[in-house]
């Protein structure tokens, strides 16, 4: 599996010295990082994760969906919803509710 920092970094039109100016972060180590000749320190998968406001995993190639895990006050359950609909209101599949769900 392969990771997806250069994939984001790309689709954000960033060169590599954007992205040192960016997330302080030097061209050569971020270009490594994306050549996967070493690999990121688990603060520094966050760090990018949070820049680019993605899951870790989907960083790093492991899911293949960007999802946030939520769990309903009301009923308990838990569910995923896609990142990018993680700013409209999120109702419980299970129980309707809406609002009272938080991500875990």
């Amino acid at each position: 599996m392969k990771n997806r920092i250069k994939e984001l970094r790309l689709k954000h039109n960033y060169t590599l010295d954007d992205m040192e100016e960016k997330t302080g972060i030097k061209r050569g180590t971020y270009s490594n990082y994306e050549n996967e000749k070493t690999e990121p320190k688990l603060e520094t998968w966050q760090k990018l994760a949070d820049y680019f406001n993605v899951s870790v995993p989907y960083l790093q190639g492991i899911d293949d969906e960007d999802y946030i895990e939520f769990a309903c006050n009301e009923c308990g359950h838990t569910f995923k919803v896609s990142r990018e609909l993680k700013t409209k209101v999120v109702s419980c599949p299970f129980c309707s509710c809406q609002e009272t769900s938080y991500e875990v």
